[in-house]
């Protein structure tokens, strides 16, 4: 049974601004996107399997899908906080990661997604791990919201690792691959404080 998530008028959204550190973890540098990540954003992003994953990633993803979306995070037209997820050994950019502030479900939403050379090293739940921790340190947000397809385990196993939970089934359009069931899960405050307090 599909359980749809309620929507926000744009007035109800809190007020959940804050600055765009850099992030850095064990192995990661999460920063602000550049103009001149679009020839290895190309790169990485033009796999079938990562663009039907996403809700607004096209196929073929071309460079100047690459420069159109570079483009919009540099103007700031994103409404929340876009992270370049880079190699901190190498600088190489490996995927993206970021909280929106998204009307369906009415506060930050994480989404995230890697190059395949990069899948099943754990970079991705360490990127989620270090948005997640600078929305609750960072902002007022007390719950983090995330969507993943139904037929996507990597994501989900992701969303567990961090500490999300199951709240229901839905249905969103995406870009590649249409109309899709997804899986909705949220993270609140307390939990995540608790598990940080372990």
């Amino acid at each position: 049974m599909i359980q749809t998530a309620p929507r926000f008028h744009e007035s109800e959204l809190p007020d959940l601004t804050y600055d765009t550190p850099v992030l850095v973890t064990e192995r990661l540098v999460l920063r602000p996107p550049h103009s001149d990540d679009a020839d290895e954003l190309a790169a990485i992003a033009n796999n079938r399997q990562i663009t039907e994953m996403t809700s607004r990633m096209p196929f073929p993803y071309r460079m100047s899908d690459a420069q159109e979306f570079l483009a919009r995070c540099v103007d700031g037209e994103h409404d929340g906080y876009i992270y370049a997820v880079t190699l901190a050994d190498t600088g190489h950019l490996i995927g993206f990661t970021g909280l929106e502030l998204r009307q369906r479900s009415g506060g930050f939403e994480i989404g995230f997604w890697l190059g395949e050379a990069y899948w099943g090293l754990g970079y991705a739940t360490e990127a989620a791990n270090a948005v997640i921790d600078q929305a609750f340190r960072s902002t007022g947000a007390e719950v983090v919201h995330a969507v993943c397809r139904t037929v996507n385990p990597a994501s989900r196993n992701v969303l567990v690792k961090c500490g999300f939970t199951f709240i229901g089934l839905d249905e969103i359009d995406t870009v590649s691959a249409g109309r899709v069931p997804v899986e909705r899960y949220t993270l609140n405050r307390a939990s995540w404080f608790a598990r940080k307090e372990r």
